[in-house]
């Protein structure tokens, strides 16, 4: 607690932050606010002593919190690399002294726009504050990329349009100054009740207006969840894999279950392993140096990527991956693939790949899944013919007979254009034809398969490259 931390910080002892450092690493932390403000003690000592026992445990980034500029700067000369300074506000002289400090540094800094005694209530009265700053900062040839505003949270208990003057300061910064900012998240539902229901919807308004960070405990579910989620549908996480990480086991009601996972670019040192963790040049550079060796593409595509690619299929089924996973790996076997195919050409010679015609289904237009299958077909040596969306029954069957393919693919979304499916493999009946006919999508089932006569259902792009193998070699 509390009392324990102060206790220990007036003894010169970090077991207590140590500590609480490493549980807000395990619960997710993106950054470490540290902060050895207490009564009797020497800041100017203490802060730097304890960022060395910090940096030296932990990779995460730090947050230097102090008001005295002496212990900024001792601890600004002892972390490696830059650390965020958190603040500099209008007071007078705080930033002739420590925007220069941070200048020097490279250090970020989150500047608050305080002046004097009086909270800056409005969103106009911390805009004109800011305005203020960032002349000053610029006086002094601070550059703007080192600034993180605080669009400063106040609590909606007595101030009830306090969130919407955060939401405006925001917009403004991101708007017209092409700032970041940032905001003590909790300070919002101060005083009230059940405040993580406030807290969590805030942080995505905030989000979705611009913000770029908040200070929180990430150990409250609520507004983490809400906050991996966000950054999801704002474009602002590739691959969804910082939501993945934290939330792939989360249930209805009882969270994630557990500390987030870490998010780490795995280091790979085969094209195989390459395939799995999704990463593209690394393939490319292997596929690069394989050849320069005189090694046989095809022997690189069977013994390397393929069976990359199988072991992403487990991943996916057993939900350690999952779909921008799944994608993030298909794609880069494809540019491996794609690499390596004039020379598969030459050395396949005489050989056929065997030949599927994809297509979502008349009158439906959706066709991501589909996409996705034809990738992992491709990736998994089929030659896709993809005929793409909104597909007549008469055309399919046609692209069949034109291409030779043995096996037809059909998607569809919707319940109003499933129906269509079966007009191709009447068609097909019809014409004497005997391609194989694989159907699926999100309303498909066996058993509508089953009715229709279809040759099986696959309930995503795994399965529906196994079942075309299996098809294809019964």
């Amino acid at each position: 607690g509390k009392k324990v931390l102060t206790a220990e910080l007036q003894a010169g002892e970090f077991t207590e932050a140590l500590k609480l450092a490493e549980e807000q690493v395990q619960a997710g932390a993106a950054v470490l606010d540290v902060n050895v403000g207490a009564p009797m003690v020497k800041e100017e000592a203490l802060l730097p002593a304890l960022v060395k026992q910090l940096t030296a445990r932990f990779l995460t980034p730090l947050c230097l919190d102090s008001t005295k500029a002496e212990a900024l700067e001792e601890a600004l000369w002892v972390v490696p690399g830059s650390a965020l300074v958190n603040s500099i506000s209008g007071e007078p002289g705080r930033m002739d002294e420590l925007g220069p400090l941070c200048k020097l540094h490279g250090a970020p800094f989150i500047l608050l726009p305080l002046a004097g005694k009086k909270l800056p209530v409005t969103a106009a009265e911390r805009i004109a504050a800011i305005e203020a700053l960032l002349v000053r900062a610029e006086a002094l040839g601070i550059p703007r990329r080192l600034i993180l505003v605080d669009a400063l949270a106040l609590t909606v208990s007595s101030k009830p349009e306090a969130a919407k003057h955060c939401l405006e300061t925001i917009r403004h910064c991101a708007a017209v100054w092409g700032l970041p900012t940032t905001l003590g998240l909790s300070n919002i539902s101060f005083g009230l009740p059940a405040r993580e229901l406030l807290n969590a919807p805030f942080l995505t308004m905030c989000l979705g207006a611009g913000m770029a960070a908040h200070i929180s405990n990430p150990s409250t579910a609520l507004p983490r969840e809400a906050g991996l989620a966000s950054e999801v549908l704002l474009a602002r996480d590739p691959q969804a894999g910082r939501f993945i990480a934290s939330l792939a086991d989360w249930k209805y009601g009882g969270g994630s279950g557990g500390a987030a996972r870490s998010v780490k670019e795995r280091s790979v040192t085969s094209m195989r392993e390459a395939v799995v963790a999704g990463r593209k040049e690394a393939l490319l550079e292997m596929v690069e140096q394989a050849l320069a060796r005189g090694e046989s593409p095809l022997g690189m595509l069977n013994e390397q990527m393929i069976p990359g690619i199988m072991d992403v299929g487990v991943l996916y089924e057993k939900k350690e991956y999952f779909l921008p996973q799944l994608l993030l790996s298909a794609e880069t076997m494809q540019a491996g693939f794609e690499r390596l195919k004039p020379l598969l050409e030459e050395e396949t010679k005489g050989r056929e790949r065997p030949k599927i015609v994809l297509a979502t289904v008349e009158g439906d237009i959706h066709d991501i899944g589909k996409n996705i299958v034809g990738l992992m077909l491709e990736n998994h040596g089929f030659q896709v013919v993809d005929l793409g969306k909104d597909v007549s029954a008469a055309r399919i069957v046609d692209a069949a007979a034109e291409t030779g393919a043995g096996l037809i693919g059909l998607s569809a979304l919707m319940t109003t254009t499933m129906v269509r499916m079966e007009d191709t493999v009447k068609l097909l009946k019809e014409r004497g034809m005997s391609q194989k006919v694989i159907v699926g999508g999100a309303v498909v089932t066996d058993a509508y398969a089953r009715a229709i006569g279809a040759d099986g259902h696959a309930c995503d792009a795994v399965e529906a490259v196994r079942l075309a193998k299996r098809l294809m070699d019964a």
